[in-house]
């Protein structure tokens, strides 16, 4: 094997790449990425043999095509730290040589055959639908998912495909998010349900990418694969039934206010600078036109932050947890949101547009 290769584009790949890449594992060759020059292109692919990526560097000049198989942190560092515009690599036996101007590293190489095959998308993709949008919704739901529960099934977003919408929700049982986005094109007017893990999907969004590219997802029995670009990832799911989310979203709420999403979400993180761990809470009072944050932390004082909401009803005070709202204030991108509510001890429910709903347990302001 005998190249050139843009080293920028390069580094962002193998980014990727080690994202994926196997850290702490007693298998070392999953620490590895693999290298295949083809005659027009570099593929690199990495797994950890639930997660997969294979995505190509377009940007080179090949004389020699072939393989090699080294760990993937090494060769990302190198390249990374690298800051030459063009480099060069080429294999010996038992070694891949990178230069660049007035820099040679050796890097002790393995036997690319030993390397477990990673997926490629092969045949018509059962949907397609539009980069940006599907990051969007991602960005909406992947952090509701729960991390290390022992509900399996909440370890990862849901996605349901209905006619020509797909629908994402996740929930870690204390909030649940919900997004729908409108397919490109479908084959089947209804597949079976899948949940995907959040790891995948964060990959994903990281390779960023043409907002209005059209992306092909195809869905197997146990397996999804996305393609997008120059790139592949395919993800084993998540067994299990998801919870019947539907029944989470309240159908009642009788009083909304629309609120401006800088303001709320700049009011809210001051006012949770005086919780902890005994006082999570943060109480929002909604009056005649204005909204009052208030928080309490035994042993460190108190905080009140008023500003003026377009609100007109019977006064209504509730607590909430304000990490809660701020995970999904962070990914709000409109100027204004609609949040809805009923009752004190009832759930409380952000609105975006028409294809996003957040809905948050509150939390007991007595102990607040």
């Amino acid at each position: 094997m005998k190249l050139r290769f843009n080293r920028a584009e390069a580094a962002e790949a193998l980014s990727n790449a080690c994202a994926v890449a196997a850290v702490r594992t007693p298998k070392e060759i999953l620490k590895c990425v693999r290298v295949e020059a083809l005659p027009d292109a570099v593929l690199l692919s990495a797994t950890d043999l639930e997660l997969g990526l294979r995505i190509a560097v377009t940007q080179v000049e090949v004389d020699e095509p072939g393989e090699t198989l080294v760990v993937a942190d090494t060769l990302g560092k190198i390249v990374r730290e690298c800051a030459d515009e063009v480099m060069s690599a080429e294999t010996t036996a038992s070694e891949l040589h990178l230069r660049g101007a007035g820099s040679h590293f050796q890097i002790v190489t393995q036997a690319p055959a030993d390397f477990p095959p990673v997926p490629t998308m092969e045949g018509e993709p059962d949907f397609t639908i539009e980069n940006g949008l599907l990051q969007r919704m991602i960005e909406w739901t992947v952090f509701a998912a729960a991390r290390e529960s022992t509900r399996y099934a909440i370890n990862g977003v849901l996605w349901e495909v209905s006619g020509k919408e797909l629908v994402m929700a996740a929930t870690d049982g204390r909030r649940l998010s919900v997004a729908k986005g409108k397919l490109g094109s479908c084959r089947s007017k209804s597949l079976p349900s899948v949940i995907v893990p959040g790891k995948a999907l964060s990959l994903f969004n990281r390779l960023g990418g043409d907002a209005d590219a059209a992306v092909a997802v195809k869905v197997t029995s146990n397996q999804m694969l996305l393609r997008v670009g120059r790139a592949v990832i395919s993800t084993s799911l998540v067994e299990g039934h998801f919870p019947k989310y539907q029944d989470v979203i309240p159908a009642d709420c009788d009083r909304t206010v629309e609120l401006n999403t800088a303001e709320f979400h700049s009011a809210l993180k001051r006012a949770a600078l005086l919780t902890n761990e005994e006082s999570k809470g943060v109480r929002l009072a909604f009056s005649d036109g204005i909204l009052t944050m208030s928080s309490r932390a035994p042993e460190q004082g108190e905080a009140t932050i008023s500003f003026p909401v377009e609100y007109k009803g019977e006064p209504i005070a509730m607590g909430f947890n304000p990490v809660f709202l701020t995970d999904v204030l962070r990914v709000t991108h409109t100027d204004e949101l609609i949040f809805a509510f009923k009752e004190p001890n009832r759930p409380g429910v952000l609105r975006v547009g028409d294809g996003f709903i957040h809905v948050v347990m509150p939390v007991n302001l007595s102990s607040a």
